[in-house]
C-alpha cells in the first residue's frame, strides 16, 4: 500500500508541475496573442488611415480617375470623374467605353486614357475644356500683341515721311523764292509717294491676290523679274530646270523683290538661280554675291517692318510669302550671317515635272 501511495503522489506530483508548466504556457500564448491582436489592430488603424487619405487625395485631383475590374463593372471612382461622365451622358457619350484621345461633346472635352491594373483598368479623364479656352484666349491675346505691333510699325513708318511733308509744307509756305518752292514742292511730293508706296504695300500684304495668274517656265519668269529689277541678264545665271512651267506672275512678284533687295545691298550684285523639281513642286535656290543678311535678323527678315535698309518698309518679303502662301508655296532664309544671301522658294508645278525634264533634255 505504501509503495502504491508513493506512486500516486509522485503520478499527483507530475501532473501538477505539467499543470503548472501549460499554465505558464498558456499566459506566454495569451500575452503573445493579445501583442498580435494590439499590432494588428494598429497595423488596421494605419490602414484605414492611408486608405481614408488616398480617398480624400482621389476625390480633390482634378482628374478624374474610375477603376474598373475585369468584367468592366466600376469598382471606384472620384468626383471629378463622376461629373465628367454624367457631363457626357448629357450627349449620349459614354467616356469609359472609349479607347483614349480627345472626346469632344457639346459641353465640353475630355481627354481619355486607359492604364492597365492587375484585376482590371484604370480610366483617367482629363477635363480639355478650360484648357482650349485658355488656349482660344492666349491666342486671342497674341492677335491682338501682332496687331499692336503691326499698329505702331505702321504709324513708325508713316510718321518719318509725313513729318518731311509738313516740314517742307510749312517752308513752302514761308518761301517766296521760286526754284526753293519748287524744291519743297518736289520733297512734299517725294514724302506723299512714301506714304503712298506705304499703304500700297499693306494692302498687298492684307489681300494679296489669291487667282492665279499666267502660266510661263521658269527660265522666262527669272527673265521677267530680273528685268523689272533692272538687273542685266549678264548677272543673272540659271541653273537647272529651266522648262518647268508655273504661276509667272506670283513668281515674278516674288523673285523681282528678291532681286531688288540683292541690288540695293550691293548694286554690281550677282545671282545665280538653281531650280530642282522635288514631289510636284518647284524648288528656287536664289542665291546672291552681296553682304548676306545680318544673323541677329534670321527669320525676323520675314516678319513686316523688319529691314536693313534705311528708307526701306519691310514689307516686300512678308508680303511674297503671303503671295507664295495662297498659292501653297513658301519662302525661306537658309544663310542668316552668311556673305550671299540664300533664298528657297518653293511653289507647286502646273504640269508634270517628268515630262518638263524631257523636254529640257530634248532641246
Amino acid at each position: 500500500m505504501s509503495g502504491d501511495r508513493e506512486l500516486l503522489n509522485a503520478g499527483f506530483a507530475q501532473f501538477v508541475a505539467a499543470a503548472r508548466e501549460l499554465e505558464r504556457g498558456y499566459a506566454t500564448l495569451k500575452a503573445r496573442a493579445d501583442a498580435v491582436d494590439l499590432e494588428l489592430r494598429e497595423s488596421n488603424r494605419a490602414l484605414q488611415q492611408a486608405l481614408t487619405e488616398r480617398d480624400a487625395v482621389f476625390a480633390a485631383l482634378p482628374i478624374g480617375l474610375v477603376a474598373l475590374r475585369r468584367d468592366g463593372t466600376i469598382a471606384s471612382r472620384n468626383r471629378e470623374a463622376e461629373r465628367l461622365c454624367e457631363m457626357a451622358a448629357a450627349d449620349s457619350i459614354d467616356l469609359l467605353r472609349r479607347a483614349g484621345g480627345e472626346v469632344a461633346f457639346r459641353d465640353g472635352s475630355v481627354r481619355v486614357r486607359r492604364v492597365a491594373l492587375p484585376d482590371g483598368e484604370l480610366v483617367l479623364l482629363e477635363d480639355r475644356s478650360r484648357v482650349q479656352e485658355l488656349e482660344r484666349e492666349v491666342h486671342r491675346l497674341d492677335r491682338l500683341a501682332g496687331l499692336s505691333e503691326l499698329a505702331l510699325g505702321i504709324a513708325h513708318e508713316i510718321k518719318n515721311p509725313l513729318n518731311g511733308v509738313q516740314g517742307f509744307a510749312a517752308l513752302l509756305e514761308r518761301s517766296e523764292d521760286v526754284s526753293q518752292m519748287r524744291r519743297f514742292a518736289g520733297k512734299i511730293v517725294q514724302g506723299v509717294r512714301q506714304v503712298d508706296e506705304i499703304v500700297k504695300a499693306l494692302l498687298g500684304f492684307a489681300r494679296p491676290e489669291r487667282q492665279r495668274g499666267r502660266a510661263a517656265t521658269v527660265g522666262e519668269v527669272v527673265a521677267d523679274a530680273a528685268q523689272a529689277a533692272g538687273l542685266p541678264a549678264v548677272r543673272v545665271q540659271m541653273l537647272g530646270a529651266r522648262e518647268v512651267r508655273v504661276d509667272a506672275d506670283a513668281l515674278v512678284r516674288v523673285l523681282t523683290n528678291l532681286f531688288r533687295n540683292a541690288i540695293e545691298a550691293a548694286p554690281a550684285v550677282k545671282i545665280a538661280v538653281r531650280a530642282e523639281t522635288r514631289q510636284g513642286r518647284l524648288e528656287l535656290i536664289v542665291q546672291d554675291d552681296g553682304p548676306g543678311v545680318p544673323a541677329q535678323l534670321g527669320d525676323r527678315v520675314l516678319e513686316p517692318f523688319v529691314s536693313t535698309k534705311e528708307r526701306g518698309t519691310g514689307l516686300g518679303l512678308p508680303l511674297c510669302l503671303r503671295v507664295l502662301g495662297f498659292l501653297g508655296g513658301d519662302l525661306e532664309l537658309l544663310n542668316a550671317g552668311e556673305p550671299g544671301a540664300r533664298f528657297r522658294v518653293r511653289v507647286p508645278l502646273l504640269d508634270d515635272p517628268c515630262a518638263a525634264v524631257a523636254k529640257e533634255g530634248a532641246a
